[in-house]
């Protein structure tokens, strides 16, 4: 005979089985096969605990019994023999075994009918059997939920999946309920148990209905509607459903208070209340009705307070007394009542009133415990807003106020002259600030004025964006009359100090900028000076080129900053190497990382960009993908910052070992992080720098011209002494001594600690250090970077982009605020503060990242200013106790973990979310939580999270969003989006070739930013209907990429009066409309500097005139056709420096320069894919390109002559070369040999296609 025993046992021998690399391709049959039978075993308990005495059921559990028994003796056969022949016949054998199980389905859902019809005349169940069968049930749930989304999705809706996972949560609350009223007597709880047992023997039913009828779309329909009303019986929507839990609760409550039950109760079991409860209020919060309910504030106090008790529980359980045990219970009670009457469909004014006193003394008692913690774990200051360039944050404040102050619609209309009485007295108060901003260091008094006037204007923003999105506020002291009598009460306490102190009371002009920041065009790049260490990078190289012919490891050990990277990078990029090895890849690891994007770094580093395919592909296809990519081949594959074995274990099935001499270089700061049979050696343990190579280093970072002044050198080698050869800490100590005078460099060397600290705290010393003497506005630029995944590498644009809309970015008269916030990146960069990974071919920084330290720093540093905190997995999310202030907040973490986290609020101004899941898994992910919760948010970063194929409609109740990124399938934004007024960056990453934009983005008046990714050459399809009508985008700065006829271009364009970036693609010309079409003329566009444009395919050769503005610097042309004789037009541009012909931009075998003195300042020329055969140049006095620094040729495949002026060009670094013909590289060979002969090196790189892996 079965019993629950027996059912147990099985499933234990199928998960082991599942678990066996040996049953690989069985697995999902075991699965299925464990599925069907924790259903069984759900109706089995059913049955057996509250069936009646027909003996048809009787036989019924009887064959069952007999069936799971046979069932398991051959499973634990299995388990013990691993018998070939069975897993030959396996899938035959568990398909068998199916449908003996689902042959009595029909049985048993004649039998759940039966049983829900009669539960409710049936007495209460015994509360330890319901428990088990709940628990069966929940099992039964996560069974269907936890097979991967895309086969889930296959199968059932997603509708179907929300009600489902809606369910599961809702018989959890019921499970936490019942175990909360543990110790009291089953008699007080016959409602309860007999309501809970109705809910759950239909829950059971329904799930079953789902498991084994999954192609019944029909029944589908049936089931989603009976689950639908299923939760709403669960719900306290009801009020004999209300009257059940608060009779429960109520009897607890007097239970409590006079036997001490909860000190006998298990600290888990009050955490697991406590977290059901939050999930209901949870629920209220993020609902339409939410802003409904006038106890608004209260509400979400009571769920920050319930969230911290959850947390101490959990971590402090042994620092409750008996009467903080006996408090805790009591608020729980009051909490479930609370929470249970919000849900009720109309709230009588007696319970109303019942329920605010009982939710006052609910917040008292709260605040009581939260005390008695405080006490034993006392936090210090009080102050608990963001402590970084504070005076930079009024600044923006004030920018705000005056637009609003100027503002003629929108809900701030009627508070207009409480808002311009507001920002004059700030602007008073910003000028005490101004002058007291060096004073208060040493000055408590005038630090605690300092930080009244911060916090003041932090809730002056919060006030009025709260008043802009039509929220009400319930707290007095968030109102315009407390602010008002606060800044008089401040005034008159500053007016004293300055009084007292002599200070000069004349409001002056605010002065943004505290320090001078030199710009971006005075200051080049400091190229990286790089010690480099002969003897570590041949080593390396050696090892790496001999020895043994099977796959072999070279480990590179060292402490962090020791420059493991560094000698990786080198060693990556050396021409010997590059000869040597057919395939090579990079991968940065770090100590969080996801198997899949690993093997997507790789492959994109074999491949280039990846298509669609790929990104969908399983973990298991994508190694699979790998390995066949690199089999037959030598490859060397560089994992950078690895951190435990376990990646190796990961990804070492993907590398075959050929015994081509394939090689994999690992850098660590750990030993261990190999295989020891898989080594070449032992690992190479990375030295650190002498004195001299220290010395040497710092100099060369100093005084580049080698004009360094005597009595500095003496101080500087001090200096180096303590930094103990490490080169990144003698990097950071030059940033901060290049800013220092002689008397700043004798203070450093105090500073810096003896010689019995560690090398790496020596760094962090060094990081503290240099933070310390950054300007206060760049500050928060550095600690940004730590909001972003470790040893990301971040495109410059968009970072600056985000700065702007977080506000770090002052306004000039005489710049952009992108060129000042470029600016500010050059002077970190100047630094060592930020590294440049990747440079544009201006020389512009086109991608950056900080190091593994310094990323630490940030993300530390962030938390103890207050300025962003970051959470990572589910751990961190779940235990999180949200700061009544928290600014910005960046999750790592699966969505899952993010949804179920229920993490609560709303004065959040940033919220960049890394989902460390399926990125590209093609499921809608409801956002409707986030616009909810986060309302304020300024800064929305959806960019790592796919949301499907429609834009996210609910974000347009976000009105201050300043910067949205979204990815997803989408083929059009919706015309809600024009709600979004103050949006000044929409980027939007998606799939579909064409994103439809609605007419009134044209309303959109401080867009400054739109961005498509072109990642599969996506565009934005501009509305081209009412443009007479429409008003200009005269903020808008780039604009990549959009469709435009050309019947309408100029009229679109001309709607961009300052656009700086553009990218178009030009529907075709059209032949038929005659010569008038042939001119092309965008010169009216007199701010454009960088211009891409590409054209569909003509029938002939077009004929078009360009007109280009003269203030050009880059260009992009494709897809033209146009014959060389129209060059001249771009030939002529007196500030063009980057041209890049590509795809048939130009057509014809022979370009001949004919005018002199073309591409007078061209900096860097691409051709691709050309039909040229001869590219000549007639002498000229004048020099064609005469600043030309590379030359890149790329698939131009009838390329024979390139023009011998070239060899001339004095300023030439480099000529690439990438499958053309031999002619055109031998062409290349003699230039270079020319260059040679005028004593200059000119780099070339020459490489087939095949090579270029």
């Amino acid at each position: 005979m079965a019993s629950s025993t027996c059912f147990n046992s099985v499933l234990v021998d199928l998960e082991f089985l599942e678990n066996l690399s040996y049953f690989q391709f069985e697995k999902p049959k075991f699965k299925m096969l464990g599925d069907m039978l924790r259903y069984i075993r759900t109706f089995h308990l059913c049955a057996r605990k509250w069936g009646n005495n027909d003996a048809s059921l009787g036989a019924l559990l009887v064959r069952i019994e007999d069936e799971v028994s046979k069932i398991a003796q051959e499973i634990h056969r299995v388990c013990f023999v691993l018998d070939d022949e069975f897993r030959i016949e396996a899938s035959k054998v568990i398909r068998g075994y199916q449908v003996d199980i689902g042959s009595f389905m029909p049985e048993i859902d004649e039998w759940y009918i039966s049983f829900s019809d009669c539960s409710r005349q049936s007495y209460s169940p015994d509360r330890d059997e319901l428990l088990e069968f709940i628990d069966s049930l929940l099992e039964n749930l996560e069974d269907i939920l936890c097979w991967p989304k895309e086969r889930v999705l296959r199968i059932w809706d997603e509708a179907l999946i929300r009600l489902l996972e809606a369910l599961q949560e809702k018989l959890i609350f019921l499970k936490n309920f019942i175990r909360f009223t543990t110790f009291l007597d089953q008699s007080n709880l016959g409602h309860l148990l007999t309501h809970v047992k109705v809910v759950a023997l239909n829950a059971a039913y329904h799930s079953y209905m789902c498991q084994f009828a999954m192609s019944d779309r029909d029944l589908h329909k049936e089931v989603k509607f009976k689950i639908s009303g299923l939760l709403q019986r669960i719900k306290p929507v009801d009020p004999q459903v209300y009257e059940i839990y608060i009779q429960a609760l109520t009897t607890l409550k007097l239970s409590t208070q006079s036997h001490n039950v909860t000190l006998e109760m298990d600290a888990n079991i009050l955490e697991d209340f406590i977290d059901s409860l939050l999930s209901n209020l949870w629920e209220i919060l993020k609902s339409d009705t939410f802003s409904m309910f006038s106890p608004k504030d209260q509400l979400q106090i009571l769920y920050k307070g319930l969230r911290f008790l959850r947390t101490i529980l959990k971590e402090q359980p042994n620092n409750f007394d008996e009467k903080m045990w006996d408090l805790t219970g009591v608020i729980v009670c009051d909490a479930g009542f609370v929470i249970c009457s919000l849900f009720l469909d109309a709230i009588q004014d007696g319970l109303a009133k019942e329920m605010g006193l009982v939710l006052s003394d609910l917040l008292e008692r709260i605040k009581l415990i939260r005390a008695k913690f405080a006490e034993k774990s006392p936090e210090g200051s009080t102050f608990t807003f963001p402590k970084v360039d504070e005076l930079g944050f009024i600044d923006f404040l004030l920018e705000n106020l005056m637009e609003l102050a100027c503002c003629e619609a929108g809900s701030v209309t009627l508070a207009k002259h409480q808002i311009q009485t507001i920002q004059e007295e700030l602007v008073f108060l910003r000028s005490f600030m101004g002058k007291i901003v060096e004073l208060r260091n040493d000055r408590e008094e005038l630090q605690g004025l300092w930080n009244r006037v911060v916090e003041l204007a932090y809730r002056v923003e919060f006030v009025i964006d709260s008043l802009a999105i039509g929220d009400s506020l319930d707290s007095s002291s968030m109102s315009f009359e407390s602010i008002t009598e606060e800044i008089k009460t401040i005034k008159l306490d500053a007016l004293k100090i300055f009084d007292r102190e002599g200070l000069d009371i004349t409001v002056k002009k605010v002065t943004k900028s505290s320090n001078h920041l030199t710009s971006e065009r005075s200051m080049p790049i400091i190229k990286d000076v790089i010690v480099v260490l002969d003897d570590e990078a041949t080593s390396i190289i050696d090892r790496l080129e001999r020895g043994a012919k099977h796959l072999r490891i070279v480990a590179i050990v060292g402490m962090p900053g020791l420059g493991k990277t560094t000698l990786a990078t080198i060693v990556y990029n050396d021409s010997s190497i590059k000869s040597h090895f057919h395939i090579r890849a990079w991968c940065c690891v770090s100590q969080l990382y996801d198997k899949k994007n690993l093997l997507l770094e790789i492959l994109t580093c074999i491949f280039g960009k990846l298509s669609d395919k790929y990104f969908e592909t399983s973990e298991d296809d994508l190694a699979l993908e790998l390995y066949k990519s690199l089999k037959g081949r030598r490859y060397l594959i560089v994992l950078d910052d690895v951190w435990d074995i376990e990646v190796w274990n990961n990804l070492g099935e993907s590398f075959p070992n050929d015994a081509y001499g394939s090689r994999i270089i690992l850098t660590s700061r750990h030993l261990d992080v190999a295989p020891k049979e898989k080594l070449d050696q032992e690992p190479h343990i990375l030295r650190q720098l002498t004195n001299d190579e220290s010395w040497k280093l710092l100099k060369a970072k100093l005084f580049p011209r080698d004009d360094r002044p005597p009595a500095l050198c003496e101080l500087g080698m001090q200096i180096v002494e303590r930094c103990k050869g490490l080169p990144l800490t003698i990097v950071i100590l030059a940033g901060i001594l290049a800013t220092m005078e002689q008397d700043g460099w004798k203070e450093v060397v105090e500073h810096l600690s003896s010689s019995t600290v560690s090398s790496t705290e020596q760094c962090k010393n060094m990081l503290e250090l240099s933070y310390r003497h950054l300007p206060d506005k760049l500050k928060p630029c550095l600690l940004y970077f730590g909001a972003f995944p470790e040893d990301q590498e971040l495109t410059t644009k968009k970072l600056i982009w985000l700065w702007i809309a977080e506000g770090f970015v002052c306004k000039t008269q005489s710049k952009s605020l992108e060129d000042t916030a470029r600016d500010y990146l050059m002077h970190l960069i100047s630094r060592g503060l930020v590294m440049v990974s990747r440079q544009s071919s201006t020389d512009r920084v086109k991608t950056c990242c900080i190091h593994d330290l310094l990323h630490e720093f940030c993300v530390v540093k962030a938390k103890e200013e207050r300025f962003f905190q970051l959470l990572q997995g589910c751990d961190e999310l779940s235990g999180f106790n949200l700061p009544h202030s928290l600014r910005r907040l960046c999750i790592y973490s699966k969505l899952e973990h993010f949804k179920e986290s229920r993490l609560f609020c709303s004065p959040v101004r940033g919220l960049l979310l890394f989902d460390r899941g399926e990125k590209n898994l093609r499921s809608c992910f409801n956002l409707s939580f986030i616009i909810r919760i986060f309302k304020l948010v300024r800064v929305l970063d959806l960019s790592q999270i796919h949301l499907g194929f429609t834009f996210p409609s609910e974000i347009e109740l976000l009105v201050q969003l300043r910067y949205l990124a979204v990815r997803g399938e989408m083929k059009s934004i919706p015309s809600s989006i024009v709600n979004l007024s103050n949006l000044e960056t929409l980027i939007v990453d998606s799939l579909a070739r064409v994103v439809v934009l609605p007419d009134d983005i044209w309303n959109l008046k401080k867009l400054r930013h739109l961005q498509i990714s072109d990642y599969f050459q996506v565009s934005f399809c501009l509305p081209d209907d009412n443009l007479d009508n429409s008003v200009e985008l005269s903020n808008l700065d780039t604009c990549t990429s959009a469709i435009l006829s050309c019947e309408n271009l100029e009229k679109i364009l001309r709607k961009f009066p300052n656009i700086r970036k553009l990218k178009v693609k030009l529907l075709e010309f059209d032949d038929s409309v005659g010569e008038s079409n042939d001119i092309l003329v965008v010169d009216y566009l007199s701010r454009l500097e960088s211009l891409t444009m590409h054209c569909g395919t003509f029938r002939s050769q077009c004929q078009i005139e360009f007109y280009f503005p003269l203030n050009l610097r880059k260009l992009t042309l494709s897809g033209f056709h146009l014959p060389w004789c129209k060059i001249s037009a771009i030939g002529n541009l007196p500030n063009l420096e980057v041209l890049k012909l590509l795809e048939r931009a130009f057509e014809g075998e022979i370009w001949n320069m004919e005018e002199p003195g073309q591409f007078p300042k061209v900096r860097f020329l691409k051709l691709a894919s050309l039909d040229i055969v001869r590219w000549t140049a007639s002498w000229s006095e004048d020099r064609h390109l005469p600043c030309l620094v590379k030359l890149v040729l790329d698939s131009c495949y009838r390329l024979e002559e390139l023009p011998s002026c070239l060899g001339d060009i004095s300023t030439l670094q480099m000529i690439q070369v990438f499958a053309c013909p031999d002619s055109a590289a031998n062409s290349v060979t003699q230039i270079q040999e020319e260059q040679e002969s005028l004593g200059n090196e000119l780099k070339v790189l020459i490489s087939s296609k095949w090579d270029s892996f």
